[in-house]
């Protein structure tokens, strides 16, 4: 029985971006024990998940001084297995500082695609992908250590895996959720998830305000992300200050968000892991990408969110600040033009709310 190791530490989306993965290795490799190595934010993803062996938890900024006794305690536990494959996504100078430690076959993205190209000297063979997303290129390696580690002769498309596309949940969870949306008198909602890492991704607060007042009109509004993210306490302030009706998530772990987010019948947000999270599982929605490429990082699993994703002009591509000349590029895209946005989105469902 082969042991599968998968290393993909960080970042939320991008662990998300990974999670196909799973399942093509599933249906290659059916008898195989498949574990992962993740940084904590996203653990809560992983952890209780059936198609996974094990989860080893770091720390976040696992190779902190303060952080370096419970990472090698990791790592020890991490040594102590045979891997017959290590898949390493990342492809960072961390992920390869993990790598050096354990033994096993190897496997990254070659000096073109790893995100630090002296990780290819970490690794035993190396993967030159063909993809337009990224969740193709994690497949395209996925797909490479299986055909090395057991002979197959078909792989299976993306689509024929989506049906195994579930995180499982305990039903008590299930419950807290369901009370919370009676308690709150909801049975679908808007969500609003201003909440990203790059300062550059963000789309400006302001416009986040105007939308919500006009879409508050007729749509219950749910804010997602006050516990972990300024973005969204911002945003929750100045809603709070105008009397603007909104609903507040609460700070539920990212499995039960997910679910919560079910519910939604839109999800409007940035190029952010609830953004993926919520493609994954079929929820709609509407992601706004400047500095990154919708076609390469947005939507990939769902038709409509493809299609619904707004690329805006951006001269600072990939870079976490606006530059220099600090033109924020995102607020090109006026509340209005989303407000129309949204509007023909759910004209398309049927029983619009806001539709002065």
């Amino acid at each position: 029985m082969l042991n599968i190791l998968i290393m993909r530490v960080s970042a939320i989306g991008d662990v998300i971006h990974t999670l196909p993965c799973i399942f093509l290795l599933k249906q290659l490799l059916p008898s195989a024990r498949i574990s992962w190595i993740v940084q904590q934010k996203a653990a809560s993803l992983l952890v209780n998940q059936p198609f996974l062996e094990r989860v080893y938890v770091l720390p976040d900024n696992f190779l902190y001084p303060k952080n370096i006794g419970t990472t090698l305690h990791i790592m020890k536990e991490l040594r102590a297995v045979h891997w017959d494959g290590i898949l390493d996504f990342q492809g960072l100078t961390k992920t390869s500082m993990l790598l050096a430690f354990l033994s096993g076959k190897k496997y990254g993205f070659d000096k073109k695609n790893a995100r630090w190209p002296l990780s290819t000297w970490f690794t035993d063979e190396q993967v030159t992908p063909e993809f337009n997303n990224i969740v193709q290129k994690n497949l395209a390696l996925a797909a490479c250590a299986a055909y090395d580690l057991a002979p197959y002769q078909a792989c299976p498309a993306v689509h024929t895996l989506q049906s195994d596309f579930q995180l499982a949940m305990q039903e008590k969870e299930k419950k807290t959720v369901q009370v919370w949306l009676a308690h709150e008198k909801i049975a679908s909602f808007i969500a609003l998830c201003p909440n990203t890492t790059w300062i550059s991704k963000h789309w400006p607060l302001e416009h986040w305000v105007a939308l919500a007042q006009d879409l508050a009109v007729q749509n219950p509004l749910v804010i997602v992300g006050s516990a972990f993210g300024q973005a969204a306490r911002d945003l929750v302030t100045e809603l709070t200050m105008r009397n603007i009706p909104f609903h507040l998530m609460p700070s539920w772990h990212l499995a039960m968000t997910g679910y919560a987010l079910t519910h939604a019948r839109l999800v409007v947000a940035p190029d952010t892991g609830l953004l993926h999270l919520c493609d994954y599982l079929g929820i709609k929605t509407i992601g706004i990408f400047g500095p990154t490429s919708k076609k390469q990082h947005g939507p990939f699993l769902d038709g409509d969110n493809v299609k619904q994703a707004l690329q805006i002009s951006c001269p600072h591509t990939y870079k976490k600040e606006h530059g220099d000349d600090g033109v924020n590029c995102m607020a090109a895209f006026t509340p209005s033009d989303m407000l129309m946005h949204i509007k023909k989105i759910l004209a398309q469902q049927g029983n619009v709310g806001n539709d002065n």
